[in-house]
């Protein structure tokens, strides 16, 4: 079920990128709802489930962005897959490690936006980026994470069957 659940909260959350972050940037950066769904589902689901959310969400920022499509969705898939073998699936009452993984994985997700925007042969400015972009974009995804990690665990424990007792 919870494939299923990604493409709508996915475009939902593409869509809010696209018109609500823009007028709460900070610098370069601001929230990065798909990055922060896509750790949260694969906090919550794991490998499997997670990697049908990166690949759902990365196409559908790309289509949105501009970019070339692919870039995000392999970049969201390293970043949840390295997120999945570093921490594994979590309780969706944990408060400590959704922030810690947000932070860690979107200096992950922008160092491999840049690497892959480079190799297609875009002109980035990698000083620029790390610090006007990257830097406020932690702090935000840093706060909030833990919001989403928990708004997403209650869509986690509806998407699941109950167990039915005779």
């Amino acid at each position: 079920m919870g494939r299923y659940l990604s493409l709508p909260i996915l475009v939902i959350a593409a869509i809010l990128q696209s018109t609500l972050v823009p007028e709460i940037r900070v610098g370069g950066g601001g929230p990065d709802l798909i990055l922060m769904s896509v750790l949260s589902w694969m906090l919550l689901a794991g490998t499997e489930e997670g990697l049908v959310w990166a690949m759902v969400g990365g196409i559908v920022q790309d289509l949105i962005s501009g970019i070339p499509t692919g870039t995000s969705a392999l970049a969201l898939v390293v970043v949840a897959f390295g997120a999945n073998l570093v921490f594994g699936t979590i309780a969706r009452n944990n408060l400590i490690l959704p922030p810690i993984v947000a932070a860690m994985g979107t200096v992950v997700y922008h160092l491999m936006l840049v690497v892959l925007l480079s190799i297609l042969g875009r002109n980035v400015a990698i000083a620029y980026v790390l610090v006007y972009v990257t830097l406020p974009t932690i702090v935000f995804n840093f706060v909030l994470m833990l919001p989403i990690f928990r708004l997403l665990g209650v869509a986690f424990n509806a998407s699941r069957p109950r167990r039915v007792t005779l």
